[in-house]
């Protein structure tokens, strides 16, 4: 079987062509490279299909990227990771095995540590119960999971167009798209595995991607809210507006307490209120 590697970039180009290096050393040899460059301005890239596009976000380029890809496996990552020569075969073996439609990987630290523990999977406290449900494990123990890390992920092309691919309504900034893909997998029973095995080094770019391109937390706490009323109840929906609201509200009070950046915390509560209508 075919597969697929897509990689959207933009503005990162000494982190891309580090990823394409390891690409080349991969311990398989069915395999394509795709990569989707929003970048400002363009650069050569060898060993890959470049595609060069004006559009901007995430989801609108890995669609751009599903759209060109020829293998029946595709396998996402993000352009600021390094990978070993082991890892698509470690992410793609238990989808080729057909016992998984979905494989997660370890998204690991820039050496290469599990970010968190077995225990801290599913129990860390958190205010937004579909960021906690949807995250990836990243712990040193294979399991069943509900999450799709878009950066670190393989998954069967079918599987991914039946579900209408990436909600590109969560662009520019795409925050919440893999969290949205995990849940929409998840109802149309597609089937997900979490395998420690396939570790990625992330080594956290620190400019470039979405990172110019609008508040990822603020986007996120909407984005979390449409997804809640599209795939949960009602009554679900209504309280999880009001606990992001008074969320921003707190931030308020914060803000004055300290003196500190009380305009902003105004008017990020203000354009939340806006979008959660």
């Amino acid at each position: 079987m075919l597969i697929s590697i897509i990689i959207p970039t933009r503005n990162r180009y000494n982190f891309i062509k580090l990823l394409l290096e390891d690409i080349l050393n991969q311990n398989i040899s069915n395999y394509e490279v795709i990569v989707v460059d929003q970048s400002d301005t363009h650069q050569s890239l060898e060993n890959c299909l470049h595609i060069k596009s004006d559009t901007l976000g995430p989801c609108v380029s890995r669609n751009i990227g599903v759209k060109h890809a020829k293998g029946e496996l595709l396998v996402f990552l993000d352009d600021d990771a390094r990978i070993d020569s082991n890892f698509v075969y470690e992410i793609t073996h238990p989808i080729l095995n057909e016992k998984f439609d979905v494989v997660a990987g370890a998204i690991c630290d820039p050496s290469g540590n599990y970010l968190k523990e077995d225990a801290d999977y599913l129990s860390a406290y958190g205010d937004n119960f579909i960021k906690v449900l949807t995250s990836n494990p990243d712990s040193p123990s294979s399991r069943i999971s509900l999450s799709f890390p878009t950066g670190c992920v393989a998954v069967l092309k079918t599987a991914l167009t039946s579900v209408g691919g990436f909600d590109e309504s969560f662009d520019p900034t795409g925050a919440g798209e893999d969290r949205d893909m995990a849940l929409k997998l998840f109802k149309a029973s597609y089937r997900t595995w979490y395998n420690a095995n396939a570790k990625l080094k992330h080594e956290l770019a620190p400019s470039g991607g979405t990172r110019e391109l609008g508040s990822r937390g603020l986007n996120l706490d909407v984005h979390t809210y449409l997804m809640c009323r599209k795939y949960f109840t009602e009554a679900l929906t209504q309280d999880f507006k009001k606990a992001i609201l008074l969320k921003y509200r707190e931030k308020i009070v914060k803000s004055i307490l300290k003196f500190n950046l009380i305009r902003t915390s105004w008017y990020q509560y203000l354009e939340v209120k806006k979008r959660l209508n």
